[in-house]
């Protein structure tokens, strides 16, 4: 699954690079301004290139490489099918989320275009027992999404410090937004990815979060709370309530065919002949790169080194006595 992780920090980046028309993937005339001077969206994009264009460029071939593939084995990745996707994401209530970190609608959708080229894909080369679909329905990650009781979708401050989460809920009622306080307040162990936002449900997780989340109305910050969590001892928080659903209970009949996408998605990501499959239809694309700094990576892509692998000690083999200095 490292793949989907590496495609929803990057695909955002990876459509500003190559430009994907409509409004909101114009390049801004700015960025940002300091003391009133303005830094431009095409240097911001310049920079962006300079930086990560050589990690990007490749990803953005391999999805065309699967869509190309989806599209001759007479599985085409259709707009049809990224609406459901969409749909599932509202479900579940990280519609927006998504939206947000991929930067903007249009955005999200390409991202899920390789998800759905691989799903399909998959869904022709494999066969998967009830059994097999059973099982993944009943994964306690993927189970929640289709069963769970009232639950909120919160924003979480976080600090093992009870001082900083009284400046935090000082500075939200003087006005500052919540993301800034908690950019500026939160420890930043817990701050990796950006404020954390997760469900909260009623006898699952701990006791104080889902408390302070039940009295808590949406759109609202709560009062101070402390809970335990493990490894981390006890916590000090302060909570926004950014979303409410109601009790799901979607037997498996009922999604059969959405696990069945999913248990094919996760096979290609994990089955190495479906890599190799992969990797010969790079070798045999007609691929051209246009921009002038990159064009040797096309070789790259075509042949890529093998996995660097770390060197082992031979088993059961003890080190022998230092020699004695002459």
């Amino acid at each position: 699954m490292k793949r989907i992780a590496a495609l929803i920090l990057i695909a955002a980046l990876a459509l500003a690079l190559a430009g994907c028309g409509g409004k909101e993937c114009a390049v801004p005339k700015t960025v940002a301004t300091v003391d009133g001077k303005a830094i431009s969206g095409t240097d911001y994009y310049d920079y962006l290139n300079m930086s990560f264009g050589r990690q990007v460029l490749p990803m953005m071939i391999e999805q065309q490489v699967l869509l190309n593939w989806a599209a001759k084995e007479g599985v085409p990745v259709t707009d049809k099918q990224i609406d459901q996707q969409m749909e599932m994401l509202k479900r579940d209530g990280s519609y927006d989320d998504q939206v947000e970190s991929a930067g903007g609608v249009e955005a999200l959708r390409s991202r899920y275009r390789e998800l759905q080229a691989r799903t399909n894909l998959g869904e022709k080369m494999y066969k998967f027992t009830n059994d097999e679909l059973m099982t993944t329905y009943n994964n306690p990650r993927v189970k929640s999404r289709y069963v769970h009781g009232p639950r909120k979708r919160v924003a979480v401050i976080l600090s093992t410090n009870s001082a900083q989460i009284e400046k935090a809920d000082k500075a939200i009622a003087n006005g500052m937004d919540f993301e800034a306080a908690a950019a500026k307040f939160a420890d930043p162990m817990f701050m990796m990815s950006g404020t954390p936002k997760t469900f909260v449900e009623k006898g699952k997780g701990p006791e104080g979060l889902w408390k302070a989340a039940d009295e808590t109305k949406d759109g609202a910050v709560s009062k101070q709370f402390s809970f335990d969590l493990p490894p981390y001892g006890k916590l000090y928080a302060i909570l926004k309530v950014i979303g409410s659903q109601p009790k799901l209970d979607l037997k498996f009949d009922k999604v059969k065919d959405e696990i069945k996408g999913l248990t094919a998605l996760q096979k290609t990501m994990s089955d190495q002949d479906f890599q190799k499959k992969l990797e010969e239809r790079k070798k045999k694309a007609d691929i051209k790169i246009e921009l002038p700094q990159y064009k040797y990576l096309v070789d790259q892509i075509k042949n890529p080194p093998p996995p660097m692998q770390m060197p082992q000690m031979a088993p059961n083999v003890k080190p022998g006595p230092a020699p004695k200095p002459k």
